[in-house]
């Protein structure tokens, strides 16, 4: 595994993936002196399993969460379903900090053309989960919340069978602000949440494709 690194947003525990199949969870600490510990490493493995993103979201100070988009493929090997009759899912595993495993705690299928995880800041005052970016939409999904699903703006000028896909992104937080900036094929975007059932997204910018987005300090 290696094409997939994603961290818990409090420095707990990091995830590391493979296209198919493994993934990995290290616990991160500190001994006597400071120095950063890696435990042994706790494996998350589901067999016949093909990932397409992976992000830690943020739950405050419960257990670390690692969220992915996942397609399982055994029944397309067996000719049970068809290509377009197969499934992509979100998937939430959790860290137990306690026992010290790894489970996955829930799934929720998700569009077919889901290709991206953005992590909303959660814990005391956000409402934490994680947009799932696809063709034409961005949809707030979490496991303790319905969900909530704003289309992108389209040009007029384009053609009704063309739809739009995100390149790129880039969140911002402070104590109390936060939003995401998201690029298009065409447009940038604003995207804001002030809770689990108002999700707002506005024309920021047209201009050149950003295949990558950053803020400075």
């Amino acid at each position: 595994p290696g094409q997939y690194l994603a961290a818990d947003p409090k420095g707990r525990a990091i995830m590391i993936g493979a296209l198919e199949k493994k993934k990995f969870v290290y616990v991160m600490n500190r001994d006597a002196s400071g120095r950063l510990t890696i435990s042994s490493p706790l494996s998350a493995h589901k067999n016949k399993t093909i990932t397409f993103d992976l992000i830690g979201i943020d739950r405050g100070f419960e257990n670390p969460t690692f969220a992915a988009l996942e397609v399982e493929y055994e029944d397309l090997d067996e000719g049970l379903v068809s290509l377009k009759e197969s499934t992509k899912v979100l998937a939430y595993y959790e860290l137990d900090l306690g026992l010290n495993n790894v489970v996955r705690k829930w799934s929720e299928v998700v569009s077919r053309s889901a290709n991206r995880l953005i992590a909303v800041p959660g814990g005391k005052d956000e409402p934490g989960g994680v947009l799932v970016l696809s063709e034409g939409a961005v949809t707030y999904r979490d496991r303790e919340h319905e969900a909530v699903r704003a289309l992108l703006p389209r040009r007029k000028s384009l053609p009704s069978s063309r739809q739009t896909l995100v390149v790129s992104h880039a969140s911002y937080k402070q104590s109390n602000l936060f939003f995401i900036l998201i690029q298009s094929e065409y447009v940038l975007y604003h995207s804001s949440l002030s809770n689990p059932h108002q999700h707002q997204l506005q024309h920021q910018n047209t201009g050149t494709k950003r295949t990558s987005i950053d803020f400075s300090s």
